[in-house]
């Protein structure tokens, strides 16, 4: 038993360090006892936490440029993290949600909710919880492009082509697929295992799509001025070259496409990512801190020092 606990500790701990120098993200649900990454300043909080999630630590360096070790899909590091979510995945995450981010409490209705209900998830338990304000993230991100909620389009996507990065189990690739008529949906992300459950709970909907590929490597992957939306949540803050991410998505977009951003972020990194925006030809329509969205869900906490954002970035 000791040696269990032993191993989801080193386990987590390794997968902290390596989320912040790969391009995944620090997940909602880690499931070993607390641990702390002194190199990142990351905590991983367990059951007995009054989170029990994701935190945010406040202390802790901002990446500082590419580590050759890690550059675009190769590097050890990795290697280390697909082999971690093969052995490891679904001890660390909560195994029935399909919804993998830290949720948003905006106090809109949902369309459809019956399409967020999974065997084995308990109406009011955790699982139950990520999988609605899970949900309610991906609408918030496909709806509103303004400061005002009241103005949400639920046509956004409508008859458009979509491409997720980073979308981990799918469940909010299905769910939009579903409930706001893209034309085109096609999520991805670096992690085989994540795209083999994607395509066998959710592959089988009209013009939804799953593909193993890296963020850092959509120039490369997908033809140019090919969607007309970019959707990354919970993800883009953990990139380890953020503006060789931004000028993949200026590449796959049409001209007035829209980059649509949901990640919590240090002061330095939004600088960045700004700066990234402007030289790829972007125009920042929306930059807005929804940390009391998040943070009311009760899945995540946001120190001082972290802001979660919602941005809207539209190319020229």
């Amino acid at each position: 038993q000791h040696l269990v606990i032993s191993l989801e500790r080193s386990v987590a701990m390794a997968l902290a360090r390596a989320m912040r120098s790969s391009q995944l993200p620090l997940r909602t649900s880690f499931r070993p006892t607390a641990a702390v990454d002194a190199s990142s300043g990351l905590v991983l909080a367990g059951p007995s936490s009054p989170t029990s999630g994701r935190r945010f630590a406040a202390g802790g360096t901002e990446p500082s440029g590419l580590d050759p070790r890690t550059a675009g899909s190769t590097g050890w590091w990795n290697s280390f993290v697909k082999f971690s979510y093969r052995w490891f995945g679904d001890s660390i995450f909560d195994k029935q949600a399909d919804f993998c981010n830290c949720g948003g409490d905006f106090g809109t209705r949902l369309p459809r909710p019956e399409l967020l209900q999974r065997e084995g998830i308990e109406r009011g338990s955790r699982e139950h919880r990520m999988q609605l304000y899970g949900a309610a993230l991906y609408w918030h991100m496909a709806t509103v492009t303004t400061e005002h909620a009241k103005e949400a389009n639920p046509d956004l996507f409508r008859d458009k082509d979509v491409l997720e990065v980073a979308c981990m189990r799918g469940g909010g690739a299905r769910y939009l697929a579903e409930v706001t008529g893209p034309r085109r949906y096609l999520g991805t992300d670096n992690v085989q295992e994540h795209i083999d459950r994607c395509r066998k709970d959710h592959g089988e909907y009209p013009g939804l799509e799953f593909e193993v590929m890296d963020a850092h490597d959509l120039e490369h992957s997908l033809p140019e001025e090919s969607f007309d939306y970019v959707l990354c949540i919970q993800a883009a803050a953990s990139f380890e070259d953020i503006r060789r991410f931004v000028a993949g998505a200026a590449h796959v977009l049409r001209p007035g496409g829209c980059l649509l951003l949901a990640d919590a972020v240090q002061r330095q990194t939004h600088a960045t990512l700004m700066d990234a925006l402007e030289d790829s030809g972007f125009d920042a329509e929306l930059t807005r801190d929804i940390s009391r969205h998040v943070h009311a869900v009760g899945l995540c906490a946001i120190p001082k020092g972290l802001s979660y954002v919602h941005i809207v970035a539209r190319k020229e």
